[in-house]
C-alpha cells in the first residue's frame, strides 16, 4: 500500500468511529447493511427451521435481499450445539439454500474486488461445491469447490479460464478450516487456510452476471458448514487477522502454525473465552482496524498510538448471555454474570471501551445521570480482588443507552467487566457504605444496593436504596415506624422483617420482578370482636407463579393461625383460633345480598382480592396478624364487570394513594371507595342486628360512616350495616395496609393496581386500622377547594355526614365520577342530595354560587326531632351564610351559627329542604329587581327592547320560543338591549331570560305585529 492509500485508509476509519460501530464478524463491518459487508451467514443468528429442517437462512449482514430459503429435493439439517456450543448446518448433495433469483444491484454483491470466509467441512473429495452462483456457468461464476477431482479445490470469480480459477491440492478436508479468498484487481488472489497463506496470484477476472444469476449455499456440497462471510471489497490484512481469530476461538479450531494466532485467552488453560471475539489493531504492512464490537457487547477503539504488529483482542467466557447483575462473594460487590479476557501484542493503549447495555438488566434500573455508578474493572485477577483491580468509572449516555470509560488501559491476559460503584453492606456486625449512622442506609442512597449477608441488620431510620438483597440465613428487620424504600427488586433468600407499623415501598414500573424463596413477614391490626367483620387484602402472596395468598396462612405472634366451623372464634387457644363461617367475598350485582361468595380459609386469593374476617375474641380492642410469604409488588390487573360492586383492597405493603389509585381507574369504577366499620357496640352475629356503615371516600372528599347509638336502624343495601356508634373518622386519601373496600364497577376492564399509586402512612398517625388521617412523606394539606360536612342527626341520635365540595376544574352541575358520590347504605331516617335520581352522599359542584338551592331528600320513617349542622368545613369563606331552608315553613336555619331542630312526621320529604346561601331578605330584594324586567316591542323599527336590565353582562341566556315551544333564537350575551325580529312572523312569542345574579328563569310573553 502506498502512502496516499494508507492516509487515507486511517483518515476513513478514524471519521468511521466517530458514528458508528463494527459489528460484522470480529468487528469488521457491519451488521446493518451500510458496510461492505454484503453476506454473513452464521449459525448463531437467522436459522429458520422445523426440527431439525431448516428452511431458511437470513443474512446478519443487513441486507434482507439476500436472505436465503431452501430449495431443493431435501432440506439441509441442522446439528444443534456440537461445535463448541455453536450449531453445523449439514448438506448431503442435494439441499441447498438460495437467495432470489438475481443478485440485484452490483454494489450488493461482488465484481473483482472481494473477500470471502467459509468455515466448513466436507465428506466428499471428488465432487462438493460449498458456495456459489447459480445457474452454474462456464462463463461467468462467483464459487467455491472445496474438493473437487481428488483433492484438488478450485476458487472462481468471473469467467472460469484462467485468469478467473485459483486451483491447489490440499488434504485434510474432513475436518473444519477456514477457508478466506481474496481477490482485488491490483493485488491479485490470495488464498488463505486456518490463516496460512496456500496460493498467490497476481491477475483477477471480474464478475459480471448479477442479473441472470442468484446465490447459493450446498449446492453438490456433501457436508458441514457453520459460517460464510462475504464482503464485496478486499479487506486489509489487519481485518483478515482479526476475522480469523474470531473463527478460531468461536469454534475452537486452532489457526496453523505460521498464521497470526494472537487470540490466546480461547485455550482451555487460559479459561476458555471463545465467544463474541473481536479485535483492533496494525498489521505488519501498515493496514490497520481501530474500532470494533463484533456480536457482543463491548466496543473498544480511539487507540492513542498504534504501530505495526500491534493488536488487542477481547473474547467473552459466556455464550448467549442473559446479563444480570449478581454478588461477587469474594468482595461482595454487585458484578456483571459475565467478564471478559483481553490478549495484547505490543503497547496498544489509551482506549476507549463502552458498554452497549441494551441486553443488561440494570437492577438499579435505567442508568441515569443522578446514579453514575457503573465501573469497569481490569484486573489479572479473575475473582477481582481489590489489591489487583484497577476501576474507571462509566459515562452514561442515556439516549444510546452506553456507558463508556476512556483512557483505558490493559495488559496482555487481563480481565475485566462491570460493576455497580458501591453498595451498603450488612456483613453481620456492622454496616459499610451507607450514608445513615454507623454507615447504615438512609433516605440518602437510592442509588446504591443495600445486602445482608448474615445474621440480623435492624433500621432504625427511614432507608430508600435501589435494590435488597438478603441472603440465606440472614434477616433484615426494620424498626416499627420506618419506611423501607427500594427503587427495584428485592432478591429474598433469607427474612425481611417489617416491625409495627414499618412499610415498605417499590418505585420501579412494571411486573413483580422480585425473586428468591425467603420470607417477607408484616404485621396490621384487626378486631377482637367475634361478632365484627373487618374487609382485609393481603399484602403478601405465597405461591411465586400465580401470585396468591390463602387466609390459612395467616399468623399470629404464636404462629399459623387454626380456623373452626363455629359461630365464635377461641382467643385461647395458641395461635388463636378463628371462625370460617364469616369468610366471604364479593363480587356481584349492587344491592344484591346474595352475592356474597361463602370462601373457605384453603382457597387461593388473587392479589387485590378482598375478603372478610371477624375477629379473635382476645382482650382488648385489636389483634395483631401477621401476613408471611412474598411481598406484593409490581402491576396487577382485577378483573371488573360492569354493573357490579367488587370488594378489593390494597395489596401492598404499604399505604396506597386514593387519589392516584382512582385516577387511574376513571374509565372502570365510577371513583368512589368504600370502607367498612363494624362498630364496637356490635354483640350479634345477625345482620338484622349489625350495628356499622360504610366510610366513603373520592376525589373530592371524604365522610364517615354513619354512627347510630340506642336502636337498631336496619341497612336497605343488602351489603350489612345497622346501628352503634362510628369512631373512626372520614377517610383520607391514604389506604392503610390490608384494607379492603369496595368499589363499583361501570365498565367491563380491568382494575388496575401499581407501585406508582403506593405511598407512606402509618395508621397510628390517624389513630386506627381503617380509613386513617394518615401521614406520609409530607404532611401539609395543599389542598385550597371548598369543602363542607353537613351533619343530619336522626332521633334516636344516629348521624350521618353529608359532603359538598367544590371543583372548579373537574365538578360540574352534573354526575361527575370521581366527585360526586353515591350513597352506599340507606337507612330507615336518612338523609341524602339528590342528582339524576341518584342519592348522593358527597355531591361536587364547580364553584359557590348565592344562587344555588341544593336540595336534601329526608325520609323519616321515624317521627321526631331532627337536626341539621355543618359538623366541618374546609376553605369556606368567613362571610359565606350557610342556611337550611324549609319550604313548608319559609324559614331559614343559619345552621353555620348554630343546629337547626326540626320536629319531623314520618314521611318522605323530597323538596322541602335546601341548603341555600341566602336569606329571605336578600332573595326578596334580589327578586324584587328580576320580576321588574319587561320588555316593549317597536313596530317601526321591528325591535324589542329590555327594560329595567341595569348590566348587560349579568344575562347567562335569552332565549325566544314559538307558542309551541319551538326555540327560534338562542344566545349568551347581547351588546344592546334591543333585539331586531324583522325576520320574525307577526304572532305571540315567549322570551325567556336567565341572569348570573337570579337562579331562577324568568318568562315573558309578547306579541309581535
Amino acid at each position: 500500500m502506498n502512502d496516499i492509500k494508507l492516509l487515507t485508509a486511517i483518515s476513513f476509519c478514524f471519521i468511521f468511529n466517530l458514528g458508528f460501530s463494527q459489528t460484522g464478524p470480529g468487528g469488521v463491518g457491519t451488521n446493518d447493511g451500510s458496510s461492505d459487508l454484503v453476506m454473513w451467514y452464521r449459525t448463531d443468528n437467522g436459522i429458520i427451521s422445523t426440527g431439525t429442517d431448516v428452511g431458511g437462512w437470513e443474512n446478519s449482514a443487513g441486507y434482507t435481499e439476500h436472505d436465503m430459503s431452501q430449495d431443493g429435493a431435501t432440506m439441509p439439517q441442522l446439528i444443534s450445539s456440537s461445535l463448541n456450543g455453536y450449531d453445523e448446518i449439514e448438506f448431503d448433495n442435494n439441499g441447498i439454500l438460495q437467495t432470489g433469483k438475481n443478485l440485484l444491484e452490483p454494489n450488493n454483491f461482488v465484481t473483482t474486488d472481494a473477500s470471502s470466509f467459509t468455515f466448513l467441512k466436507t465428506n466428499n473429495t471428488t465432487r462438493s461445491r460449498p458456495y456459489g452462483t447459480l445457474p452454474k456457468s462456464t462463463s461467468q461464476r462467483y464459487a467455491s469447490h472445496i474438493a473437487w477431482n481428488d483433492g484438488t479445490v478450485y476458487f472462481d470469480t468471473g469467467d472460469i479460464s484462467s485468469p478467473a480459477r485459483m486451483q491447489l491440492s490440499q488434504t485434510g478436508y474432513d475436518s473444519y478450516s477456514s477457508w478466506n479468498f481474496n481477490s482485488n484487481s491490483s493485488t491479485g488472489r490470495q488464498l488463505y487456510r486456518n490463516g496460512d497463506l496456500i496460493g498467490n496470484l497476481a491477475d483477477c477476472s471480474t464478475y459480471n452476471a448479477h442479473s441472470s444469476q442468484w446465490f447459493a449455499l450446498g449446492k453438490d456440497f456433501d457436508g458441514n458448514m457453520t459460517e460464510f462471510i462475504l464482503f464485496n471489497k478486499k479487506i486489509n490484512a489487519a481485518e483478515r487477522i482479526i476475522i480469523n481469530n474470531y473463527l478460531s476461538a468461536k469454534y475452537d479450531t486452532a489457526l496453523s502454525a505460521t498464521a497470526n494466532d494472537y487470540y490466546t485467552q480461547d485455550d482451555n488453560a487460559n479459561g476458555d473465552f471463545d465467544h463474541n471475539v473481536a479485535g483492533i489493531g496494525q498489521a505488519s504492512d501498515g493496514s490497520n482496524h481501530t474500532d470494533s464490537q463484533g456480536t457482543g457487547i463491548v466496543r473498544i477503539n480511539n487507540p492513542s498510538n498504534l504501530n505495526n504488529d500491534m493488536f488487542l483482542f477481547w473474547g467473552e467466557e459466556t455464550k448467549d448471555p442473559t446479563y444480570d447483575f449478581s454478588v461477587n462473594t469474594t468482595n461482595y460487590t454487585e458484578q456483571l454474570n459475565s467478564k471478559w479476557r483481553v490478549s495484547k501484542r505490543g503497547s496498544i493503549d489509551d482506549l476507549t471501551v463502552t458498554f452497549n447495555l441494551d441486553e443488561i438488566i440494570l437492577t438499579g434500573g435505567a442508568v441515569t445521570s443522578s446514579c453514575p455508578d457503573l465501573e469497569l474493572i481490569v484486573s489479572n485477577d479473575s475473582n477481582f480482588l481489590p489489591s489487583n483491580t484497577t476501576t474507571y468509572s462509566l459515562t452514561n449516555d442515556t439516549v444510546n443507552n452506553t456507558a463508556t470509560a476512556n483512557s483505558v488501559n490493559f495488559t496482555d491476559s487481563d480481565y475485566f467487566t462491570i460493576r455497580y460503584a458501591n453498595q451498603i453492606v450488612w456483613d453481620g456486625s456492622s454496616f459499610t457504605g451507607g450514608s445513615g449512622a454507623g454507615g447504615a442506609p438512609s433516605s440518602a442512597d437510592s442509588c446504591l444496593k443495600f445486602l445482608v449477608l448474615s445474621g440480623t441488620a435492624t433500621l432504625t431510620e427511614d432507608a430508600h436504596v435501589r435494590e435488597i438483597e438478603v441472603l440465606s440465613g440472614a434477616t433484615l428487620a426494620v424498626n416499627d415506624g420506618f419506611l423501607l424504600e427500594t427503587e427495584n427488586r428485592i432478591i429474598l433468600n433469607g427474612t425481611l422483617n417489617l416491625l409495627g407499623e414499618a412499610q415498605l415501598i417499590q418505585n420501579h414500573t412494571g411486573p413483580d420482578v422480585n425473586l428468591g424463596s425467603g420470607q417477607f413477614t408484616i404485621r396490621q391490626q384487626g378486631t377482637t370482636n367475634f361478632y365484627n367483620y373487618n374487609y382485609w387484602c393481603s399484602p403478601v402472596n405465597t405461591n411465586s407463579t400465580t401470585k396468591t395468598w390463602q387466609i390459612d396462612e395467616l399468623e399470629d405472634t404464636s404462629g399459623p393461625i387454626s380456623f373452626t366451623t363455629n359461630l365464635n372464634a377461641d382467643p385461647s387457644t395458641s395461635p388463636i383460633t378463628l371462625s370460617s363461617r364469616w369468610l366471604y367475598e364479593f363480587n356481584g350485582t349492587t344491592d344484591n345480598y346474595y352475592d356474597w361468595n361463602k370462601i373457605s380459609e384453603d382457597i387461593p386469593l388473587n392479589m387485590a382480592d378482598g375478603f372478610t374476617l371477624k375477629g379473635s375474641g382476645a382482650s382488648g380492642t385489636e389483634q395483631e396478624y401477621i401476613f408471611r410469604g412474598m411481598p406484593n409488588n409490581g402491576d396487577h390487573t382485577a378483573i371488573a364487570f360492569s354493573g357490579n360492586d367488587f370488594l378489593t383492597g390494597n395489596p401492598y405493603p404499604s399505604a396506597i394513594d386514593a387519589d392516584l389509585f382512582i385516577a387511574d381507574n376513571s374509565s372502570v369504577i365510577d371513583g368512589t371507595l368504600y370502607f367498612w366499620e363494624h362498630f364496637d357496640t356490635n354483640n350479634s352475629h345477625y345482620l338484622k342486628d349489625y350495628e356499622g356503615g360504610y366510610a366513603t371516600y373520592n376525589l373530592m372528599m371524604g365522610t364517615p360512616a354513619v354512627s347510630t347509638a340506642t336502636e337498631a336502624q336496619p341497612d336497605n343495601s343488602g351489603l350489612t350495616s345497622g346501628v352503634g356508634s362510628a369512631t373512626k373518622p372520614a377517610p383520607t386519601k391514604y389506604i392503610s395496609v390490608g384494607q379492603g373496600f369496595f368499589v363499583t364497577i361501570i365498565s367491563n376492564g380491568g382494575i388496575e393496581f401499581n407501585n406508582g399509586q403506593r405511598a407512606f402512612a402509618r395508621d397510628s398517625d390517624g389513630g386506627s386500622i381503617f380509613y386513617k388521617t394518615a401521614s406520609n412523606k409530607s404532611q401539609l394539606n395543599s389542598d385550597e377547594r371548598t369543602k363542607l360536612w353537613f351533619s343530619f342527626t336522626e332521633p334516636q341520635n344516629g348521624t350521618k355526614i353529608l359532603g359538598l365540595g367544590y371543583d372548579p376544574t373537574n365538578a360540574t352541575y352534573h354526575y361527575d365520577n370521581g366527585y360526586d358520590a353515591i350513597t352506599f347504605d340507606e337507612f330507615k331516617n336518612d338523609a341524602y342530595w339528590v342528582l339524576n335520581d341518584k342519592k348522593l352522599v358527597i355531591q361536587a359542584l364547580p364553584s359557590i354560587n348565592l344562587e344555588d338551592q341544593l336540595t336534601l331528600t329526608v325520609k323519616a320513617t321515624d317521627a321526631g326531632i331532627y337536626k341539621f349542622a355543618i359538623d366541618d368545613s374546609q376553605n369556606v369563606p368567613d362571610d359565606l351564610d350557610i342556611y337550611l331552608k324549609d319550604d313548608l315553613t319559609e324559614r331559614y336555619y343559619d345552621i353555620k351559627s348554630s343546629t337547626a331542630e326540626i320536629s319531623l312526621s314520618s314521611g318522605l320529604y323530597e323538596n322541602r329542604f335546601s341548603i341555600v346561601f341566602q336569606d329571605a331578605q336578600t332573595l326578596s330584594n334580589e327578586d324584587e329587581a328580576f320580576n321588574s324586567i319587561s320588555v316593549s316591542y317597536d313596530k317601526t323599527n321591528k325591535t324589542l327592547t329590555l327594560n329595567r336590565i341595569t348590566d348587560l353582562k349579568s344575562i347567562k341566556s335569552l332565549k325566544i320560543y314559538d307558542t309551541m315551544g319551538k326555540s327560534l333564537l338562542s344566545v349568551k350575551s347581547l351588546e344592546s338591549n334591543t333585539i331586531d325580529l324583522s325576520s320574525f312572523s307577526d304572532g305571540i312569542y315567549v322570551l325567556s331570560l336567565k341572569t348570573t345574579d337570579h337562579a331562577s328563569e324568568k318568562s315573558i310573553k309578547f306579541i309581535k305585529y
